[in-house]
């Protein structure tokens, strides 16, 4: 018997044979895998079950390869904001600002002393006028210049130098800045040639850099300007009393350090609040004048460049002259005002000399877009010269200038015959040097103003 064969009698009417006729409702292994409900068995449905099918768990649900694709964009989306968040090259945060450097270097008395009315100086030969100058400031020149003047006739003198000079000639650009001067400056010949106060800013003409407009740098310059005027010839910031008059040019970002510094001044390199400001200490300092004497040489012109694509780099190096005289005794003042019968500030200046106190300040600031459309600037480099002051004095919260130590007397370092040869200044110290100080002058703007305390000096 080799096999299966058809019955003897043939195959059943119909032609469907054995299995073949059940086929069409015969279903497969993966069908039944994909089926979402299964019976239950003979045992099941003996045991009590309350329903006769069950739904297969898991299997309504995604596709392994949809979770896992879900997964694994989950994953990625995670990570990039991850990394987003912690990117080591993030741009700066909105506010951020670099730190302030910035020192005070004394200028000591030289061997003439104390730079005071009663004890004349005379400016650097850099400061010498120019024809055109010295045709202009003839008038007030005359008015002022004279050491040996009287205080009626300086005073005639300076208000009549307006009307001579605007008699001579048509009023120039140059006019404000040699008419007027106060007459306690009478004592430092040469001062009708250096301008009183703004006058004395001369800022360069704007133009656009590769990332800055035109309108970015003139806007630039003129928050220096104003960080200038209020930093340094502002009498509220001078005289002690006021920080917020600089305080609203600081950047946000350098707000702490500016508060430290005002509030817990140190001799660090990082929290002098001499090196955003010029400020005397009013329980021993009080200004001789309202009028700032700024030394207005070409080479002091503001200048500016760009740091970088985010950065404006301005800088700027003026001189400033102070007329200043220590603060006198209550008791002192009462009796002067009573026994003359004069104002007891009049009083108390014509007793008390008038020291000529010279500052020279260098400083760079950074500017970004934000910074200037703020209308604030960060000052990162602050270099003071500042004397006559003694070298172990503490200028971290307020400079120190030094008075003669006598009511009447003239203060000197040394001794000096009366017709003695002018003193011959020591040559500049060289970079590092360590030796004895040797003469520094304020008014040198040819010079980096990094140095070591010196000899103030001013040719005598």
């Amino acid at each position: 018997m080799g096999g299966r064969a058809e019955p003897p009698e043939g195959g059943p009417e119909g032609g469907a044979g054995g299995e073949d006729e059940f086929r069409s409702v015969v279903f497969d292994e993966s069908f039944i895998q994909a089926a979402r409900i299964q019976e239950l068995s003979a045992s099941e449905r003996l045991s009590g079950a309350h329903r006769s099918v069950r739904r297969r768990g898991g299997r309504g649900g995604l596709p392994r390869q949809a979770l896992a694709l879900m997964l694994l964009i989950g994953f990625a989306f995670a990570t990039a904001v991850y990394m987003g968040v912690r990117h080591p090259y993030a741009p700066p945060i909105t506010g951020a600002a670099a730190n302030l450097t910035s020192q005070v270097i004394p200028l000591q008395p030289g061997p003439d002393g104390i730079p005071t009315d009663r004890n004349p100086v005379a400016l650097s030969p850099s400061l010498a006028p120019t024809a055109s100058a010295s045709a202009s400031g003839s008038a007030s020149g005359s008015a002022v210049a004279s050491p040996g003047a009287s205080g009626a006739s300086g005073a005639s003198g300076a208000s009549g130098s307006p009307s001579a000079s605007a008699g001579g000639a048509s009023a120039s650009a140059s006019a404000p800045a040699v008419v007027s001067h106060d007459p306690v400056y009478a004592g430092l010949p040469d001062s009708e040639f250096l301008p009183i106060g703004a006058t004395g800013f001369n800022l360069p003409n704007p133009r656009h850099t590769d990332h800055f407009t035109h309108d970015q740098v003139s806007a630039a310059l003129t928050v220096v300007l104003g960080y200038l005027k209020a930093s340094s010839i502002d009498l509220g910031v001078i005289s002690g009393h006021d920080t917020d008059a600089v305080r609203q040019y600081i950047s946000p970002g350098q707000d702490r350090q500016f508060d430290d510094s005002v509030n817990h001044p140190a001799n660090d390199l990082r929290h002098l609040a001499t090196g955003w400001m010029v400020r005397f200490d009013p329980s021993k300092v009080r200004l001789a004048s309202s009028q700032v004497l700024v030394d207005a040489a070409p080479t002091n012109q503001v200048t500016y460049r760009e740091l970088d694509a985010g950065t404006l780099e301005v800088t700027s190096d003026y001189t400033f002259v102070y007329a200043l005289t220590p603060v006198v005794a209550p008791s002192a003042s009462a009796s002067a005002s009573a026994s003359g019968g004069a104002s007891p500030s009049a009083t108390v200046a014509a007793k008390q000399p008038v020291v000529y106190y010279a500052v020279r300040r260098a400083v760079t600031y950074w500017l970004t877009a934000d910074d200037i459309a703020g209308g604030s600037l960060q000052v990162v480099d602050s270099v003071t010269q500042a004397g006559a002051t003694s070298c172990d004095a503490d200028n971290s919260a307020f400079l120190q200038p030094l008075f003669p130590a006598a009511t009447g007397t003239t203060a000197k370092a040394g001794p000096k015959a009366k017709g003695s040869p002018k003193a011959t200044p020591t040559p500049h110290p060289s970079p590092g040097a360590t030796d004895t100080p040797g003469a520094v002058d304020p008014f040198d703007h040819t010079r980096n103003a990094w140095t070591v305390c010196g000899q103030l000096s001013w040719v005598m």
